[in-house]
């Protein structure tokens, strides 16, 4: 019986959870793979497969770079420096739908309620109290067409603003809270470890994480690679993949333990790190946690929206 693409889909979640590649994986040396991350918590899971040696078990040599650029990675993936990169599934929405032949390989961090992975952020004495407040404002944004602009443009609508008069610009994650206080900008969209620097630095405070403008439950980013890449090199994304579930596994049921590591890559203040909310990471690479942030992306980015299956490698 011929499978359809979502039951492909689920095979392939479940083969990549199982342990058929560790024999084969010490019987040979070790295959490397370039990849690229965001300098933030949300993608430092690679860190974590590196430091506890998910990826040696799995026998790879995994080369890590950081870049704070996702349009830059986006943009080094797609000419070949490097293998796999991790973006927000808006990001990899708006390449599909330019052609760029993008596909996920493995979830990245998981939204659900009472969870905190990003928010939207005001100056501590600012008057803005509902969505319809910030019409007219500016808002900060790490990166325009991104998560950072579309998570706060689909909250201000939902909830009776008017997103298209605001005005939305491109400031850096470290620049932002001098930006807020200098009055550059009315508000912006940070993730941790910026949430808490913020608010630890008194001058600014959260007033929404936004999530619920996009479902009560979504897949934020993931890992991907070019679609000829990946059917190109199936046993190593397949590795790659094993090695991320487990350090999703392992970073889950041990946040405590994240932040040494976080520290050493990131170069983070320890006590600015074990004091920001922990990211959670999917544990699966699910087609109907993608699918939210596809429809709301496609909303504002104008494009027809597509199914998330289109976006997720099915190997052959």
């Amino acid at each position: 019986m011929r499978l359809t693409r979502l039951q492909a889909v689920r095979v392939a979640a479940g083969a990549a959870t199982a342990p058929w590649w560790l024999d084969a994986a010490r019987a040979q040396s070790s295959m490397t793979i370039r990849a690229a991350m965001i300098p933030i918590e949300p993608a430092s899971s690679i860190y974590y497969a590196a430091d506890n040696g998910f990826f040696t078990k799995a026998g790879l040599d995994v080369q890590i770079a950081q870049n704070p650029s996702t349009p830059a990675l986006a943009a080094a993936v797609a000419s070949g420096t490097y293998d796999i990169a991790y973006a927000p599934i808006s990001t990899l929405a708006v390449a599909h739908s330019r052609g760029l032949p993008f596909v996920a390989i493995a979830p990245g961090i998981m939204t659900q309620p009472g969870e905190i992975a990003g928010a939207i952020m005001l100056p501590v004495n600012s008057p803005i109290k509902t969505a319809k407040d910030f019409n007219g404002k500016t808002f900060g944004c790490a990166g325009l067409g991104t998560i950072a602009e579309y998570q706060p443009r689909a909250w201000i609508d939902k909830y009776g603003g008017d997103s298209t008069t605001v005005k939305f610009i491109e400031i850096p994650f470290p620049e932002t809270i001098a930006a807020l206080n200098a009055g550059r900008i009315d508000a912006s969209y940070l993730v941790e470890p910026f949430i808490t620097i913020a608010i630890k630095s008194g001058t600014v405070r959260l007033l929404t994480t936004g999530d619920d403008a996009i479902a009560p439950r979504f897949l934020s980013t993931a890992w991907y690679a070019t679609s000829q890449w990946a059917s190109a090199h199936p046993d190593l994304v397949a590795r790659f993949t094993a090695a991320m579930l487990e350090a999703a596994r392992w970073a889950n049921a041990n946040q405590d333990k994240v932040v040494p590591i976080l520290s050493k890559y990131l170069r983070a203040d320890p006590v600015i790190t074990a004091a920001a909310h922990r990211a959670v990471f999917a544990e699966h690479l699910v087609p109907a946690d993608m699918q939210p942030w596809i429809n709301v992306t496609a909303k504002y980015a104008k494009f027809p929206a597509f199914p998330a299956t289109d976006l997720i490698y099915v190997p052959k």
